[in-house]
């Protein structure tokens, strides 16, 4: 299947997640932060195309994700954009390096209690809360962001707003929302994230 963005085509196999209001969402915040110079990682890429958006506005952009045919399919998806991006095959931080302006995460925060299920399709589905994978991502994030730099997190109210920004504050960030979507059975949110300096 294809993607459209702007002029952006992106070629999505089937086995991949397949950009739906959540991408749009963060897509919009994106486009509405400067990004030229910065260094910026994408967590969980899929596809590609967020990534490929912060190419394009002239970041340094490390796009990593956990499944293999993910990296191959943004790494094409990249090239055929004409958008420069380091690939990295990592769970969360396990094989990142260095310090970043901006990280963005679009994870699986879907609630889930039957485990078959989350391990047929781990794209969608974050644990039996919605928030295991966020949690570990909040958990371990600090020491990969430069001073000032932030957070972009999308998340749904299935996930628990409340319960994900007391995660954030417990591990010494301050937060915002972004934006927010309704949609017909949840409401999408992108939480910013930044660390907790003590000053106002």
């Amino acid at each position: 299947m294809r993607f459209h963005y702007d002029d952006l085509t992106i070629d999505v196999p089937k086995k991949i997640y397949y950009p739906r209001e959540d991408t749009r969402l963060m897509a919009g915040v994106l486009e509405d932060i400067e990004m030229k110079g910065k260094r910026v990682l994408e967590m969980g890429c899929g596809s590609g195309v967020l990534s490929i958006i912060a190419a394009r506005k002239n970041a340094t952009v490390t796009a990593a994700d956990v499944d293999i045919d993910a990296i191959k399919t943004a790494s094409a998806n990249a090239a055929a954009n004409k958008a420069s991006i380091r690939f990295v095959e990592s769970d969360l931080f396990q094989h990142i390096s260095g310090r970043f302006d901006i990280i963005f995460f679009n994870p699986p925060y879907l609630p889930e209690e039957d485990e078959d299920v989350q391990k047929r399709d781990i794209t969608y589905w974050g644990g039996k809360t919605g928030r295991e994978v966020v949690g570990r991502f909040i958990e371990t994030v600090k020491p990969f962001l430069n001073p000032g730099g932030k957070i972009l997190l999308l998340i749904s109210s299935l996930t628990g707003e409340k319960e994900v920004l007391e995660l954030f504050h417990t591990n010494g960030f301050q937060t915002k929302i972004m934006d927010r979507k309704k949609i017909p059975w949840e409401e999408l949110i992108v939480i910013e994230a930044k660390a907790d300096t003590g000053l106002e």
